[in-house]
Order: C-alpha cells, then structure tokens, then sequence
C-alpha cells in the first residue's frame, strides 16, 4: 500500500485529524484532543541499526507540537513523533527531547498565556502556522533563523510566497515544513455530462483563464446543473473566496508592501461585477446566508457542480462521505484572467523560542534541521503531515499519485501570506459584509469595495491609546 493510499485509508477509518483550514491554523472537528506531555516509549534494547553520530552535543530542550501528523492505525497520537525523536538521538544521543501535544482549541491561548507571563517557560521548539508564529515574532520572544536559509535553501523553496510567510519585519521566524494549496473541485459527472471538462486544462497544475472558467459555467448553466455557492456568513473558508475573487482579473487584496488593502481597484471591482453577473443567470449561487461548511457539505452531497473551497484535507476528511455519495471530485486551481493564479495556502513551520542556554539553542537547530530535512525521515514526515516539500529538491514524496503530484504543481503558484497582517482577524468581518451587500444588491460594486478598503485600512493603523 502506497503512503497516499495508507493516508486515505486511514482518513476513511476515522484516524485521520483535518478539519476546514480558516486563517489561524487547521482546527479539526469531533473529540478535542487534550493538551498533554506525552511519555517516551520504552526504548529497544538492542537498536537496529546505529545512525552516525552528528553531534556529541548535550542538552535538554523541548518541542511542542499540535496533533499534525497521520498516527500508524490504532496508534494514539504523539507515538509517531516519538520515533522520531528516537531517530534523532541515534545522531544526536546527548539531546534529550520532551514532546508536548497542544490542543488547537486550548493550545494558542496556552502559549500566549505564557509569552505574557502567565506560567512556566516557554518550550524550545514549536511546529505551528505562519498567522500565529507570526504574533509571537511581534512579541520579540522567537529566535532569528535567518542562519538557517543558505542561498541553497532559498533557491529550492518552491515559490517567493512561502518564504515571504517565513519573515517577520525582514528576519527569518519560521522555518517552512511542508504545504498545500487551496484549490476548488468540480463534480466529474457534471462536467462530463455537461461537455464542460472538454474545456479544461487537465495538464500539468491545470491552470486556465478566467474566460474558459465562463465558458464551463454557462455549460453547467445549460445542462441545468447547480452551480456552486458563493458562500459569505461566518469567516472560516475566507481564503477561498479571496483567492477566487482575486484571481479573476489578477487583482490582489492588498498592495504590494502591504500597507493598504486594494479591493476598490479596477481589477477587483470588475471581478465583483462578473461574479453578480454570473449569479444573476444562476450560474453561482448566492451565499448570504451559508458557511464554507455549507458550502463543502452541499459539493460532498452531490448538489453542486463545483465548490470553491477545497484542499487536501478536505479530500481526506470527505473521502467516505463523496464514496457514500457517488461524486468524484476534479481539482482545478482558481482560474485567472491571464492563466497564471497567485494561490492561498496551508503552510506548516518549525519556530524556535529565545533562550539565554546556547546549546539549548543550537540543539533546536539541530532538531528543526532533521525532522525538515533528514534523508530518513524527512519525507515521510511531509506525508504524515498531509502536505507537500516546500523544496524542489525533494521531489514526489507520494509516489507518482495523480491527485498529489497536481496539488504539488501548484505550490509554484503560492503568494503573498496575508494571515499575519496587523488588524487581519477585524478585516474579514469586513470581507464578509462587502460579499453579502453585493450579492443582495444592497450596495453597488463599486460602493462596497470603497467602504470595505475604508474599514480594512483602519485594522492597519494602531488603535488609540495603542503605540
């Protein structure tokens, strides 16, 4: 069984925890898993095989980590990293390592309790998302990596976009794991039945224009299948929308020194008239008043011909369910007017915490270094996490899978991280109201994208009283 099919498996079987990705970090669904210090496995008496020593270096440190990676079946969460600190020591065997599982409810507001002094040191490493890494840089507790991106690192990183979420004010905080892209999905019985899929680009990343998008719309349209849902109540699955809306006349949603939002250009008042073009023939629905989950829940169904928000994740987690339903799913990237998207994404990185013990810092390093790049472990590590190498060099860690080596295409295509932008929590309340005043015809285009450029620009500024 191949890693990608062992992955399904496993999500099928209920093992595997993804949930919908909003703007701070994936937060799965069902049991919360409690916050715990999880205990090393008894140790074989007699390894295998002995790893060559890296360092004779001794310290103590600790890494903490959400429950990110996929557990062999009928394993409890934290096993599989703890072999993987057991891997470690054959190279490192004077660094002791203690693994923390955070809980993604409770877990940030844990650690920020701590970095305001609320309890007991802060660990050494954590393994997070940019949105969140990027707050604790503000708070001057994170250690600079920026020794850490070699030209040679930096050169094999797949896009500009990624390593632009690893900065904060122009030093490297985070150093990247692994990734995924978002994506929409298309019902491929629809798109058959419709003869739209004979307009698709199903080649490569599968990349294609805004006009051939229309083109399979009023396909759909025609053949009477229901369009999917341009959804805009709650803010979980915003991403989606930005990067659609975005990407069809190649607009952006902020400048590019990102000092101002630019939802009142050209580029994206003539996306928003398209979209309420496109709604008024019925060809996008009109979302007010559903979720991203609705969203997702109607595509699983089988009521929609297409749904804009998607991704691995929601691939894994959906798999039974679309099986169940009969829909299979034809990935597409956003489509752009000139074929060639700037992508949101999902983005898994290592932080390192300051501390005054040298070697404790160094140990990090040491640790951050093996589970991102160590020829043993390394891919397999990406796999787990349910994402792909952000390096080149790395090549196709899902073995020549059709689904992966699409969604690995595509992290050329990744942009600008917006996530971790001052105010950016209060400018997707904003986001929403702009999409929902425009698909009701409350306001014109053009006098919600000013409104919305308004208030979002406000969340730029420091509030008053605040330096």
């Amino acid at each position: 069984m191949t890693v990608w099919k062992k992955m399904l498996a496993l999500s099928m079987s209920g093992m595997l925890v993804f949930g919908m990705t909003a703007c701070k970090g994936r937060e799965p669904e069902g049991d919360e898993i409690e916050i715990e210090a999880v205990e090393e496995p008894a140790k074989e008496e007699e390894p295998e095989e002995n790893s060559e020593v890296v360092s004779e270096l001794e310290a103590s440190i600790s890494w903490w980590t959400y429950p990110m990676f996929v557990q062999d079946e009928g394993q409890e969460d934290g096993v599989y990293e703890q072999t993987l600190i057991q891997e470690f020591n054959k190279k490192y065997p004077n660094i002791h390592v203690e693994l923390r599982l955070l809980d993604y409810t409770q877990g940030p507001d844990e650690v920020q309790g701590l970095i305001d002094g609320e309890g007991l040191e802060l660990p050494n490493v954590l393994l997070d998302e940019p949105g969140r890494i990027g707050e604790y840089a503000k708070a001057g507790v994170l250690t600079d990596l920026s020794s850490m991106f070699t030209e040679e690192m930096v050169s094999d990183v797949v896009s500009e976009g990624i390593l632009s979420a690893c900065r904060s004010e122009g030093a490297y905080v985070m150093y990247p794991f692994s990734a995924s892209n978002y994506v929409m999905a298309f019902n491929r019985s629809m798109i058959e039945g419709s003869g739209a899929i004979e307009l698709m680009n199903r080649e490569g990343a599968c990349t294609w224009t805004t006009e051939a998008f229309e083109q399979v719309l009023e396909a759909l349209g025609n053949s009477q299948f229901n369009g999917g849902i341009l959804y805009c109540s709650g803010i979980a699955g915003d991403y989606a929308t930005r990067s659609f809306l975005t990407n069809l006349y190649d607009g952006s949603l902020m400048n590019e020194d990102k000092t101002a939002y630019t939802m009142n250009s050209e580029a994206n008042q003539q996306a928003l008239t398209k979209v309420k073009e496109w709604m008024d023939k019925g060809w996008i629905l009109n979302g007010s008043g559903s979720t991203g989950a609705d969203a997702v829940t109607s595509f699983v169904n089988g009521e929609n011909s297409f749904c804009l928000l998607w991704s691995l994740p929601q691939a894994l987690t959906n798999a039974q369910a679309l099986a169940d339903n009969g829909v299979e799913v034809v990935v597409m990237p956003y489509p752009s007017a000139d074929g060639v998207p700037e992508l949101e994404y999902m983005l898994n990185g290592f932080c390192i915490f300051k501390t005054e013990d040298e070697k404790r810092e160094e140990a990090s390093r040491y640790l951050v270094d093996f589970l991102c790049n160590d020829e043993s472990a390394a891919a397999e590590n990406i796999v787990r996490s349910g994402g792909f190498p952000v390096r080149t060099s790395m090549g196709d860690v899902y073995g020549g899978n059709e689904e992966a080596l699409l969604y690995e295409a595509l992290l050329p295509y990744s942009g600008t991280y917006y996530n971790h932008t001052e105010g950016f929590e209060e400018m997707r309340v904003y986001w929403y109201q702009m999409l929902a005043e425009i698909l009701n015809g409350e306001y014109s285009v053009k006098d919600s994208t000013e409104s919305f450029t308004e208030y979002a620009n406000k969340t730029l500024k420091p509030k008053e009283g605040e330096e």
